[in-house]
């Protein structure tokens, strides 16, 4: 198990350099998680830290999947995934501190498999898929209504979430989580930060689509 745990982190390395052979980095990874995951049923700890393993690696499995463009397939992993935790949060409280990474990861899914969608069938008259829109923002809007210590997790949340909004046009909505948590990270991190640039590129496209309405 070292073994993988050295190609897992190995190949997390390679994954950050683009080049011919980004698609078959990805491959060679997900067949080490899948040979981790086998591993480990053999060897067992505790209940709760075998949970915990467990959705890290389901975690990286349905990143990767987004990765190489499998939106389909990523909806329903990390679907599968969210479901495992949080059926099991109760139980096991330690496993909270999963839920931000993997909820993300689920409303991103919907939300990626949504803009994929949007580009490739735009010219064909296919109406997109919408309730994706609405089920990535129900998972970020519910994550955003839970009290989270984590400023920067409330940040990406909000972050996303105003991605969402302005693909539904709703640049009101938008607007109104933005500009708070905007001020906030002006404060806490500056202005050459780069999710405060982010977000203020976010904010000033709220501004020109709402001067073009």
């Amino acid at each position: 198990r070292k073994s993988l745990l050295c190609l897992d982190l190995a190949l997390r390395q390679f994954s950050l350099i683009e080049s011919v052979t980004y698609d078959l980095i990805h491959f060679c990874h997900l067949r080490i998680l899948y040979l981790m995951k086998s591993v480990r049923g053999q060897i067992h700890f505790t209940v709760c830290h075998d949970l915990r393993q467990e959705i890290l690696e389901d975690f990286q499995i349905g990143d990767i999947l987004l990765s190489i463009q499998k939106y389909q397939a990523a909806i329903d992993f990390n679907r599968r995934n969210y479901e495992k935790l949080s059926l099991n949060m109760t139980d096991y409280p330690e496993l909270k501190v999963l839920c931000f990474a993997t909820v993300r990861n689920y409303a991103t899914s919907y939300f990626k498999a949504f803009m994929a969608f949007s580009s490739q069938n735009s010219d064909v008259g296919n109406v997109p898929p919408y309730h994706y829109l609405e089920e990535a923002e129900r998972l970020i809007r519910d994550q955003l209504r839970k009290n989270d210590d984590n400023f920067m997790f409330h940040v990406q949340n909000t972050e996303l979430l105003c991605q969402i909004f302005m693909y539904q046009k709703k640049y009101t909505e938008a607007k109104n989580i933005l500009s708070p948590c905007l001020q906030k990270l002006q404060r806490v991190y500056g202005l050459s930060h780069p999710i405060t640039r982010r977000l203020f590129l976010i904010d000033m496209q709220i501004w020109v689509k709402v001067n073009k309405t």
